[in-house]
């Protein structure tokens, strides 16, 4: 387990490497972007689980990038609480059109969910989804919406939510 811990904050602290301007990039362009914000997990196994994501996006160009997302989700139900944890990594496309930034994300890792005084299980976690941003001026941007099909394979089942996620962006340039 000790590895993988390694392994996993290895990767996320090396994806900010990519934070740096490449020469294939526009003047217009940023060189990558931090996401924090609100998240909301509803579907067949954890409805209603309210938490936060951030996100770390190195942009390769204008228009790919890759991204470290990091999520959290609490439900308490009856007295007992419930939590999921995600760590995941992929490609991201974007394009920009005026004031707002569309993307669309694949992201693949691992998924951690665990029961107050219960079972906790480790297994796959991916996310398909996208958003979009609106400029605020200067490096900020508004995320009013990302919604992602939101999927783990934890307790020997397969979990499937929809997630939604509102926050703010901060966009190196």
């Amino acid at each position: 387990m000790r590895k993988s811990v390694f392994i996993l904050t290895f990767l996320l602290f090396s994806i900010s490497s990519f934070a740096q301007r490449t020469r294939g990039m526009s003047h217009e362009g940023s060189s990558g972007d931090v996401f924090i914000g609100y998240s909301l997990l509803n579907g067949d196994t954890f409805s209603h689980g309210s938490g936060w994501e951030a996100a770390l996006t190195g942009n390769l160009n204008d228009w790919f990038g890759l991204k470290a997302d990091l999520g959290g989700n609490y439900k308490s139900s009856g007295g007992v609480g419930a939590r999921e944890y995600n760590i995941l990594f992929g490609p991201q496309l974007m394009h920009q059109a005026d004031k707002l930034h569309f993307f669309v994300h694949g992201l693949l890792g691992i998924a951690h969910a665990s029961v107050d005084g219960g079972p906790s299980s480790t297994g796959a976690g991916w996310v398909l989804g996208g958003g979009v941003d609106y400029d605020l001026g200067s490096n900020f941007a508004f995320r009013p919406v990302q919604l992602d099909y939101h999927g783990a394979h934890v307790f020997s089942t397969t979990q499937k939510d929809a997630r939604y996620s509102v926050g703010l962006v901060y966009r190196f340039k």
